[in-house]
């Protein structure tokens, strides 16, 4: 993933993950006063939402250009460049969103994150799940990301020793003018890696994205968040 790279045009190409974030810190609130240490902040979309709650954030990110950013657009909080997926820092409570799909083993950084907890300890997660972005996923298969569903994400919280105490998945259809200007917003939001298809592949690609998912108004791809209220087991 080139997030470092694409840093500068995030904002503008990732309104689905903005909105979920948004969602997230809706959907189970921290006192107001608590310090949250927040992983994958990015530029922070999440940060805000939780900063507008009274919550103090430490928010950490492993790209020193998305650090810088959030730094300018939510000075509020005390940022720091940090990767997420070994072990962290002891926290009173931890708050993610549109990070631990990425990870190779997250049942290893849950693991993780549960060690820097207390007992009681919250974890809000927000993670892309299961149908997100299936319309492209059935032409070119599942890519970088092993793409799991609610059921999958809740055992692995359960391994690492969390408790659930609500949780919800949410969908959005989002429209685009067309596959290609689908395929850009994904590119320069930095969620896409190395080019994998030649010329002619991509012209397929877009070719039969355009017939399968069209809408009058352009094409469709679905979003979907899992949204999770947990706290670290004794």
């Amino acid at each position: 993933m080139r997030f470092d790279e694409r840093a500068e045009s995030y904002d503008a190409h990732a309104a689905p993950q903005k909105r979920f974030a948004e969602a997230l810190a809706a959907f189970a609130p921290f006192r107001r006063g608590v310090r949250v240490t927040e992983l994958g902040a990015g530029t922070g979309f999440l940060t805000s939402a939780l900063l507008a709650q009274g919550v103090n954030v430490d928010a950490t990110d492993a790209s020193p250009a998305m650090v810088e950013l959030g730094r300018q657009s939510v000075p509020a909080a005390n940022w720091s460049v940090h990767n997420a997926f070994g072990p962290i820092e002891k926290a009173s409570a931890l708050a993610s969103t549109s990070l631990l799909h990425w990870a190779a083993d997250p049942a290893a950084v849950l693991r993780h994150w549960r060690a820097a907890l207390p007992a009681g300890g919250r974890l809000l997660l927000g993670v892309p799940c299961d149908p997100c972005l299936n319309e492209l996923r059935d032409l070119i298969g599942e890519g970088p990301v092993r793409w799991r569903d609610e059921a999958q994400w809740l055992a692995l919280l359960k391994g690492a020793k969390f408790d659930v105490h609500a949780h919800g998945v949410l969908e959005s259809e989002e429209i685009y003018p067309s596959a290609l200007d689908f395929l850009r917003h994904l590119h320069r939001s930095g969620v896409t890696g190395d080019p994998r298809f030649s010329p002619t592949e991509l012209k397929s690609l877009l070719r039969d994205y355009d017939r399968l998912n069209a809408r009058p108004d352009g094409v469709v791809a679905t979003w979907a968040w899992l949204l999770v209220d947990a706290t670290a087991r004794a």
